[in-house]
């Protein structure tokens, strides 16, 4: 059957159907419509528009391989506009051509792609199609082209009008750009979930290095376990303090047993912590005292006179109950 300069063939037998020579498919709309709306479905906008981009200038290249050689380009230009038309793509017209400049202006309406995505999304602007025309004019002339849409009919205009020149710009472009795309949001996902567990992490540790324990009526005990820098100290001063006040507690024990290391640092943050409990009418007092941690404090010249320090917890706790007014009796 010849429609036009399009020449189609049926064999039956073998269940084949030949556009112009080559096999070809027959698909309704709605057919098509499926398969569109499911790759939109599992990629979501951004990759399906990727994948349409690369699907259809890929295809324009293959047309164009079929028929350069076949005709001039002259003639295959004006015999585009027949063939598209006769396989039911709509109407396709080339209003302007310029082989020196190569620059082409192509005018399409009732296409199928803005046929079905009418259906499936009013504002989806055409995107197969014109990527289609850049790739065939990319292999006509033997450079890379894009394009630009100059009118739609999505945004109202009769027909869906592109200029396609040369560009740098490429469909591959579009799809490693989609890629460093996705992979930046997952690197920056997966940095704040570290940040997140980090400051999680964080604020356990802080939890578990300077816990405040209740051993009695007016009576606090605060372990010091390993290195203090700022961060730690100052944790530990807001922590004593509110744990301090709202308990209404009378003594602070600071057991240095753990600490590692003493020196100014650590003597003049303990010193804040001293006065700003004596500040709030409390008293700390210094448990945990080793011999060789005395040997540093006696080093370092820290006068430690004003305030009560004993060598185990045992000692700071039975001087806290004496100075409460309690004692500590064995049942008989």
């Amino acid at each position: 059957m010849q429609i036009e300069s399009s020449e189609f063939s049926w064999n039956s037998e073998n269940g084949v159907f030949h556009f112009d020579g080559a096999p070809a498919l027959l698909f309704w709309d709605n057919a098509f419509e499926i398969f569109l709306s499911t790759i939109m479905e599992i990629s979501g906008p951004d990759a399906s528009n990727a994948v349409f981009e690369t699907t259809g200038f890929r295809m324009g290249l293959l047309v164009n391989d079929y028929y350069q050689n076949r005709f001039s380009i002259e003639e295959i230009i004006k015999k585009y506009s027949e063939i598209y038309s006769s396989a039911g793509w709509g109407n396709v017209t080339i209003t302007a051509f310029n082989k020196d400049k190569q620059t082409v202006t192509v005018r399409l309406k009732n296409s199928w792609e803005h046929r079905i995505f009418q259906s499936l999304n009013p504002n989806q602007s055409a995107v197969l199609l014109p990527s289609h025309w850049a790739g065939v004019f990319s292999g006509l002339f033997k450079e890379k082209m894009w394009y630009e849409l100059t009118k739609s009919q999505t945004r109202g205009d009769e027909y869906d009008e592109l200029n396609i020149f040369v560009s740098d710009h490429t469909p591959h472009q579009s799809v490693h750009e989609l890629a460093r795309g996705k992979e930046t949001k997952y690197i920056t996902e997966l940095e704040t979930m570290v940040e997140n567990r980090t400051k999680e992490l964080s604020t356990l540790i802080r939890h578990l290095s300077t816990p405040v324990m209740p051993v009695m009526k007016g009576i606090l005990a605060i372990p010091l376990i390993g290195k203090f820098n700022e961060e730690r100290f100052e944790d530990l001063l807001q922590k004593g303090l509110q744990e301090f006040s709202e308990r209404r507690a009378s003594y602070l024990l600071l057991d240095l047993t753990g600490i590692s290391e003493f020196d100014q640092f650590i003597i003049f943050r303990l010193q804040e912590l001293v006065k700003a409990i004596e500040l709030i009418g409390g008293e700390c007092v210094l448990v945990g005292i080793n011999p060789d941690l005395s040997v540093q404090i006696i080093q370092s010249g820290v006068d430690l006179k004003d305030i009560h320090t004993f060598a185990t917890l045992e000692q700071g706790i039975e001087y806290a109950i004496e100075a409460l007014g309690y004692r500590i009796e064995k049942q008989p």
